[in-house]
């Protein structure tokens, strides 16, 4: 994009502003920004944490947020996927286990970046940072295979919820009107708690 997407204004604000907002209404407390060095800070109310790992992409900032985190999950959302909403996370969360968290897959791979971890995966992401292995489709694999991972199969029908902005030419709306992810709940289940133990 030439500049920092989380300045760059989406349907009136900040993408960073659209995506904290986005957390918030889907139940997640606290929500935290996570900046590498060198970037400049979004707001004195915003809680922000850095990477402490350069050049490590991603996983430097997913193991950033988990060592900051204070509850038993952490809801992931990249600044620059437009069409993430609450009720994504609110969906994704159903598939979620005690110490399991929950990502989609389409044919293209997984989405690491709109996903749900648990507080147990950080064990894994420091010895992959370690190592230097640093790409995230490895990481969620090996969390499956450690089963502290769901994966939910994404449709091509629903591909368009996780597309992100990589381009100026790339902005579109945010989803097509009125298009809602619902998530499904068994009868009598409570609501999702990021701090407690999967309820049902």
């Amino acid at each position: 994009m030439g500049r920092d997407k989380a300045q760059i204004q989406f349907n009136g604000e900040p993408m960073w502003r659209r995506q904290y907002r986005v957390l918030r209404r889907a139940g997640a407390s606290p929500v935290v920004v996570v900046r590498r060095d060198g970037q400049s800070a979004l707001g004195k109310d915003i809680p922000e944490v850095r990477d402490v790992f350069p050049g490590a992409g991603p996983l430097a900032g997913l193991q950033a947020a988990l060592v900051a985190m204070e509850t038993r999950w952490l809801a992931v959302l990249a600044v620059d996927m437009p069409a993430i909403d609450a009720g994504w996370f609110r969906w994704l969360s159903e598939f979620c286990g005690v110490e399991s968290g929950a990502v989609v897959r389409h044919e293209d791979g997984f989405e690491p970046l709109a996903a749900i971890y648990p507080r147990a995966a950080l064990a894994t992401v420091a010895r992959r940072l370690r190592r230097g292995a640093l790409s995230m489709q490895e990481l969620i694999a090996a969390l499956v295979r450690a089963d502290r991972m769901t994966v939910v199969s994404l449709s091509e029908t629903e591909r368009w919820r996780v597309e992100n902005w990589n381009r100026p030419q790339d902005r579109r709306p945010a989803r097509p009107r009125g298009e809602k992810i619902r998530a499904q709940r068994t009868p009598g289940q409570k609501n999702f708690s990021w701090n407690r133990g999967k309820p049902g």
